[in-house]
């Protein structure tokens, strides 16, 4: 196991505890942007005023570079328009306004009479439209059909050096303590887990499995039972802490699960031979790979003081901020601010007609108390902190100054991109500078010229 010491230890208070299930009611009209990732919008296929059912395909995708889109309620396209995103930009979207009926298209195929190869998983996962969640999401069918990219720091002579994919490490830890949709399915046995499991060895040509958990939580049942059954030995059970923030996000988890390294900025997991998906995407695989479904679904963390209700929350793909609230309770206070994301590393929201994407995990709403942010910041006072406590060995505190000054060459120089933005800096700061929000802000330049 490797060694991950700087990182934050974050109050238990801060951690989801409540990993009950609610299933919210269908809501009365869903926002379906046609682009939930990086890549190229997909192409609608329906008009204004087409009646549509759950699960029917509503845009096409042409590409790995892009998904298809999927009706995620029945009822009417009341508009094909730009609508405001997480993100902060407008994007293409498709507006359904529901009929009540919730009426879903029939199954697409019966029970395969033939193994599958390789590429027929990976198009039935492009075809359900599933993502990679995470910092920069990215159609799940690119990252599992990644394309050749040599990199300077794995070219040895001119020659890209390729390292074997060996270990699929399945992530049953949450990418903050705050969220608990991983912990909640480790906690549950799944049909889907298995197919998931095997359609990616089949994929990666990975040998062996490696579950990483929450030593926090209780046994789970499905996972202790699968390494049991493995009369090769090759799947075992990793414990972390997962109040060691951020233990759950991908390089420091690789680090601190298997001590390899991945070199930033534009390192991959399959450069050190690890496939690396979490327990969530490992289901939803199952699923599209064995039953062939169409995400529709998602499971997002709910929480935050100024809610009334809180825990797992199952929502149709496109619901609105506002009405999700609505619809469990709404609020209990005057929230202070809205994240959708984690608290540590979400992106705060100011329009509850924002819908929710399939990439997004959680939705928070925070009391005063619960931010813990002055008005103003004030500048730094080189005391370190910063430094101690990033998972990547950045200087935080002098890529502040150089953002905060607009010198993004010089902060691009002091590697910049390879800040994973998981907010450790900004939560220990006592100068209370809001550096991963300058850090966005720069990387946004810099890609953009």
């Amino acid at each position: 196991m490797g060694l991950f010491s700087k990182a934050l230890t974050l109050p238990k208070s801060i951690a989801t505890t409540t990993l009950t299930l609610t299933e919210a009611p269908l809501p009365n009209r869903v926002i379906l942007p046609l682009r939930q990732y990086i890549g190229e919008p997909a192409k609608t296929c329906v008009s204004v005023g087409d009646r549509v059912k759950v699960g029917q395909l509503i845009a096409t995708a042409d590409s790995h570079n892009t998904l298809p889109l999927h009706a995620t309620i029945s009822g009417k396209v009341a508009g094909i328009t730009e609508h405001l995103y997480h993100t902060g930009i407008r994007l293409p979207a498709i507006i359904i306004e529901a009929d009540g009926a919730d009426s879903w298209l029939g199954p697409k195929a019966q029970e395969d009479r033939e193994p599958l190869s390789s590429d027929e998983m990976i198009e039935r996962i492009h075809g359900a439209g599933l993502i990679l969640k995470g910092l920069h999401p990215i159609p799940l069918a690119r990252d599992l059909s990644p394309v050749d990219q040599p990199k300077t720091h794995l070219a040895l002579t001119g020659r890209r050096v390729v390292k074997r994919t060996d270990t699929l490490l399945i992530a049953a830890l949450d990418p903050e303590p705050s969220l608990g949709i991983n912990r909640y399915h480790a906690q549950r046995e799944n049909d889907q887990l298995a197919h998931g499991i095997a359609a990616l060895k089949a994929i990666t040509g990975a040998q062996r499995t490696v579950f990483v958990v929450d030593r926090t939580q209780p046994p789970f049942p499905q996972l202790i039972e699968m390494v049991a059954k493995d009369e090769e030995e090759a799947t075992r059970i990793i414990s972390l802490d997962g109040t060691r923030f951020p233990v759950g996000l991908p390089i420091p988890l690789i680090k601190a699960a298997l001590g390899r390294e991945v070199a930033l900025p534009y390192g991959h997991p399959r450069d050190v031979g690890v496939a690396l998906y979490d327990i969530d995407t490992t289901i939803s695989i199952g699923g599209s790979v064995k039953s062939q479904i169409p995400q529709v679904e998602t499971l997002i963390t709910v929480g935050g003081g100024a809610l009334a209700q809180r825990g797992i929350v199952k929502i149709r793909i496109g619901v609105e901020i506002g009405a999700l609230i609505e619809a469990l309770g709404g609020f209990s206070q005057e929230p202070a601010k809205m994240i959708l994301g984690g608290p540590m590393m979400g992106m705060a929201q100011y329009d509850l007609t924002v819908p929710i994407g399939k990439e997004i995990s959680g939705l928070f709403a925070l009391r005063a108390d619960e931010i813990g942010r002055s008005k103003d910041y004030r500048q730094c006072i080189s005391c370190g902190l910063c430094v101690k406590v990033c998972p990547v060995n950045l200087i935080p505190g002098l890529l502040s100054l150089y953002c905060a000054r607009d010198r993004f060459d010089a902060a691009e120089r002091e590697r910049l991109l390879s800040c994973i933005e998981c907010g450790c800096c900004d939560y220990v700061c006592p100068s209370q500078r809001p550096m991963v929000h300058l850090f966005r802000h720069a990387k946004h330049q810099l890609l953009e010229t």
